[in-house]
């Protein structure tokens, strides 16, 4: 199984080297995660909630997220997201409900 990591754009402003940790700890597990590079998905807090943000919102998603969400579902990858906000935004726009990281290790492992 590939994993495709879709991290949110605070915690890769915040903490830099999260998207390699993430994949370093998979590679430990036997896991293959490939990073992509998104921007924001369009959640940016409350804004995208907000009914009147909804079309800007979904222009900032569709920017850099939804063709890879897309490509990845295609291609029968798991789509993984770090921000809860994110995972939101995916499940609103493309219908699908990607994992966070610490699942997609939780279910190898219980398995």
């Amino acid at each position: 199984m590939t994993y495709k990591l879709l991290a949110h754009c605070t915690e890769k402003t915040a903490l830099p080297k999260t998207e390699t940790q993430w994949q370093s700890l998979f590679e430990l597990l036997g896991m293959t995660l490939e990073i992509v590079p998104v921007g924001c998905c369009g959640m940016a807090g409350t804004y995208g909630h907000e009914v009147e943000q909804l079309e800007n919102s979904k222009g900032i998603y569709d920017l850099s997220w939804s063709q890879p969400v897309k490509v990845a579902v295609q291609n029968n990858h798991k789509v993984l997201a770090t921000g809860y906000s994110c995972r939101s935004q995916v499940k609103r726009f493309d219908s699908e409900r990607p994992q966070h990281p610490i699942e997609a290790i939780c279910d190898v492992l219980i398995e």
